[in-house]
């Protein structure tokens, strides 16, 4: 997930459910699109994580 930010998995995402919802995936892809979805998801909830740690740190070292 070279290159990734949270910003584009979180807009790649919106889009899988979009077309899941409106049935635009067909069964074939039905696997693959729901693999994606899942590494996505995990992406941003590590994203999410070390953006929170990085902020903590900086708000520790400001004393704050």
């Amino acid at each position: 997930m070279e290159g990734l930010t949270y910003e584009k998995a979180e807009q790649e995402l919106e889009q899988i459910l979009d077309d899941l919802r409106n049935d635009r995936i067909g069964i074939d892809a039905l696997a693959e699109k729901v693999e994606r979805a899942s590494k996505l998801i995990v992406f941003c909830k590590e994203k999410l994580a070390s953006t929170e740690k990085k902020v903590e740190e900086i708000i520790k070292t400001l004393g704050l």
